[in-house]
């Protein structure tokens, strides 16, 4: 057995998985009554559907991370909870199969997941307003696989870490609230502490491009900042807080660095899990 073999293995398993088939399901028939019910306001077809794939990047940047962590949350610590990871270790596997057999499992199981979505998005809305923003489309689905990527590379890292369903559990609710709720809901968000220990507690001047950097480590702000190289003109989104006398946006907060914020986020999670399982005791 190969890296392949592991993951042809683990897709029999996952299809088991009944959190994840509810939890797929739901966000199927929502994104379906979505796109379905959604009826631009005096405007052309064409509007309309890019209205629609615009409002959906709102919606998938907030649920696809749910989706990527419960397809991959157990990817490697079921295995170690239940023994099995010394079935697949003698086969004889290596732990780098294991590793990336899982990881390619899991990738395989969200991407074909998010590849339902948009055809059943686009089905609908060609089908209501018969024009598809092809350019549009195709990118933010190109986006969203990566963005969805990165939430099974961390998943699966974390499972790499840990040895038992509860800690992959913790783990799991924990990078969700860590990545995503930090970033999106007021009054916790990580910009308010930033600015509050930079003004507050060491006593110095407020620093929009500062607190705009750290709010660029999210890789759901990275998402919604990538968006903006696909999406038209009318539709770019201003993620970050500007200041009336700012100029031009510094290189940095760019949109294109947003892929490279997503990507950053898909390498180092895995090379961190790798080398944690690779010295992790399996007995």
């Amino acid at each position: 057995m190969s890296v392949l073999g592991v993951a042809r293995r683990d897709l029999k398993s996952g299809r088991r998985s009944r959190a994840l088939w509810a939890f797929g399901t739901l966000l199927a028939l929502l994104v379906g009554v979505v796109a379905f019910g959604y009826q631009g306001y005096r405007v052309s077809p064409l509007r309309t559907v890019q209205q629609l794939f615009d409002t959906l990047v709102l919606l998938l940047a907030v649920l696809l991370p749910i989706v990527a962590l419960v397809a991959s949350y157990m990817a490697i610590a079921g295995e170690r909870e239940s023994g099995g990871i010394k079935f697949l270790l003698g086969l004889p596997n290596t732990r780098r199969d294991v590793f990336l057999g899982k990881l390619l499992s899991r990738l395989v199981v969200v991407w074909t997941g998010i590849a339902f979505l948009f055809v059943a998005a686009t089905s609908l809305a060609v089908a209501r307003n018969g024009v598809l923003p092809v350019g549009m489309v195709a990118g933010l689905f190109a986006l969203s696989l990566l963005y969805a990527g990165v939430f099974v590379a961390v998943a699966v890292a974390l499972s790499a870490a840990v040895a038992s369903k509860s800690r992959a559990i913790a783990t799991a609710v924990g990078a969700y609230f860590a990545l995503v709720v930090l970033y999106v809901v007021p009054g916790i968000r990580i910009t308010t502490v930033v600015q509050w220990v930079h003004t507050t507690v060491l006593g110095m001047e407020p620093n929009l491009r500062l607190y705009n950097a750290v709010t660029f480590t999210s890789p759901l702000v990275a998402f919604r900042k990538a968006a903006n190289l696909v999406r038209p003109e009318a539709f770019q989104r201003e993620v970050f807080r500007r200041a009336p006398d700012a100029g031009e946006v510094p290189a940095y907060l760019g949109d294109e660095m947003g892929v490279v914020v997503l990507a950053v986020w898909v390498v180092l999670p895995l090379a961190v899990g790798y080398v944690r399982f690779q010295r992790s005791d399996l007995e």
